[in-house]
């Protein structure tokens, strides 16, 4: 009895947990449902149109409703920067937008079949793409966007492709106004397949000539800038124009992109043309040296090792192999050059310098023309220079002086003399200046003591010294003079072809 009680009593509780875990149960499987169907909703009507759409699309077709009409095709470029301009191979870098829009029919819906969706992307290698390819393209491989490419697609069909690519086209470069030279690149553009009966491609302006602009101010992240090269203007000019070929009857519509770029000299113009103008600039200093000195063909020897090494950085610099050689090697292989004759010449002066020890006098037309009251040594304003008085000379040109020339005598007692270690030793001949005078005193005033007699030959061998040193010293120091002269003219001359030189090629 007391267990038909209990059970009788606990059997209300029971159904009313039953009740209970069933009303939780229901509420957890119908709230779910609604929230995933209001979700689910949205992404189904993107996905359905989507599916509507590719189910039976041909990307290899034309987007138009009739085969005679022409997709027309609106492009937009725009440089993100400079790449590289290389010397040696001849081609030209470049990041830049390529914003393409046309119309593909059959890409439109309607909007309130999809729940309001207006836009969608698609992958660009699904649909129709325009083939606009660069036709002086230099490296082979076709040019790849940095990002996977998509498009952006409306209801009404209009589609948008920006891709941003790097392009290396071939661009033939002028390198004679190296460092400070402007460079004029072209990139062409074109459809590869299409006519422009086909594909109709114009500008954004619906013009035939439109810029394209690289500004870095407008840009919403940190544009590179390149070290070297530098876009004139900030902007190149992209033009329309249609070429027909002999394949086909219709033409191709090609946009060329024309690029100026001015080359940063800062660099190369601490690094070569300021150390090769110093050196040119030395070059006529060579003969500011004295014309004996030894330092002279050092000096020009150490000028030609400093040229080969800057043309050796100058090699680093800008290629050898180029077509164009620049006007700065042409100053460097004319300074080298001038370098070269300023040695030989420096030679030649001084064996000039030296040639008075050979016992030749000066010619007189030499004398003239470079030492005399109106030569070259007054215009090129040299000091005067006096020589050495000869007493004996002087006196020997007198009456009592019965020979035919003193200056052959001069240079006939120099003669005498070189050789002879003491002179007096082996009582020989004397020079005949000082015979005569003794001979016409001995004449004069009878008989002359024969104790005098190694008197008289000392002091004719002294004075016959004395006047060999004074002929010797103005012979050596006319032609010590012409070479000083020589010298000045060609510092005149080397210096007149280093400013013609450097304002024609630097």
């Amino acid at each position: 009895m007391w267990w038909s009680d209990q059970r009788s009593g606990s059997q209300p509780i029971l159904e009313l947990m039953i009740i209970v875990l069933l009303s939780l149960a229901t509420f957890s499987q119908g709230a779910k449902p609604v929230k995933s169907t209001a979700k689910r909703g949205e992404v189904f009507a993107e996905e359905q149109l989507i599916s509507h759409l590719m189910s039976s699309y041909v990307r290899e077709a034309r987007p138009v409703l009739r085969h005679s009409d022409a997709v027309d095709v609106t492009v937009k470029f725009s440089f993100v920067r400079i790449e590289d301009l290389n010397e040696a191979t001849d081609t030209f870098g470049s990041s830049l937008f390529i914003v393409q829009i046309w119309k593909d029919p059959r890409l439109q819906w309607n909007v309130t079949d999809y729940q309001g969706v207006r836009t969608i992307r698609l992958p660009a290698a699904k649909i129709w793409v325009p083939d606009l390819v660069l036709y002086n393209v230099a490296y082979q491989q076709p040019p790849v966007s940095l990002y996977e490419s998509t498009v952006t697609v409306t209801s009404d069909g209009t589609v948008v492709l920006v891709p941003m690519l790097t392009l290396y086209s071939t661009c033939p470069m002028d390198l004679r106004d190296f460092p400070y030279d402007e460079q004029s690149c072209s990139m062409v553009f074109g459809s590869w397949m299409y006519t422009s009966w086909e594909m109709n491609v114009t500008f954004i302006a619906n013009q035939t000539e439109m810029d394209v602009v690289l500004n870095e101010e407008d840009s919403s992240y940190l544009a590179h800038q390149h070290p070297q090269w530098e876009l004139v203007d900030n902007r190149a000019r992209a033009r329309l124009s249609l070429k027909k070929y002999e394949c086909c009857q219709q033409p191709f519509t090609l946009i060329t992109i024309t690029t100026k770029l001015r080359r940063r000299p800062q660099f190369y113009r601490y690094l070569t043309v300021v150390p090769a103008a110093v050196l040119g600039l030395l070059v006529p200093v060579i003969y500011l040296v004295p014309a004996n000195s030894q330092d002279k063909s050092t000096f020009g020897l150490l000028l030609l090792v400093c040229l080969t090494i800057l043309m050796s950085i100058l090699q680093q610099a800008i290629p050898f192999n180029h077509g164009s050689l620049p006007k700065i090697c042409s100053f460097y292989l004319g300074t080298m050059i001038l370098t070269c004759i300023s040695i030989v010449a420096s030679v030649i002066t001084a064996n000039i310098s030296v040639r008075g020890g050979r016992r030749k006098p000066l010619p007189a037309w030499l004398h003239s023309i470079f030492l005399g009251r109106r030569s070259l040594r007054q215009i090129l304003c040299i000091g005067d220079y006096g020589p050495v008085d000869n007493l004996y000379a002087s006196y020997a040109s007198s009456d009592m002086y019965f020979t035919s020339g003193s200056s052959n005598h001069a240079e006939e007692t120099l003669q005498d003399l070189e050789g002879r270690e003491a002179g007096v030793g082996g009582g020989g001949s004397v020079d005949q200046p000082l015979q005569g005078i003794c001979n016409n005193t001995a004449s004069a005033g009878g008989a002359v003591d024969k104790n005098l007699a190694p008197l008289t030959r000392y002091g004719k061998f002294i004075v016959g010294k004395m006047s060999a040193d004074a002929t010797y010293h103005n012979i050596n120091q006319e032609w010590e003079e012409l070479s000083r002269v020589i010298d000045r003219c060609l510092f005149v001359a080397f210096f007149i072809l280093y400013i013609f030189t450097a304002s024609s090629l630097l």
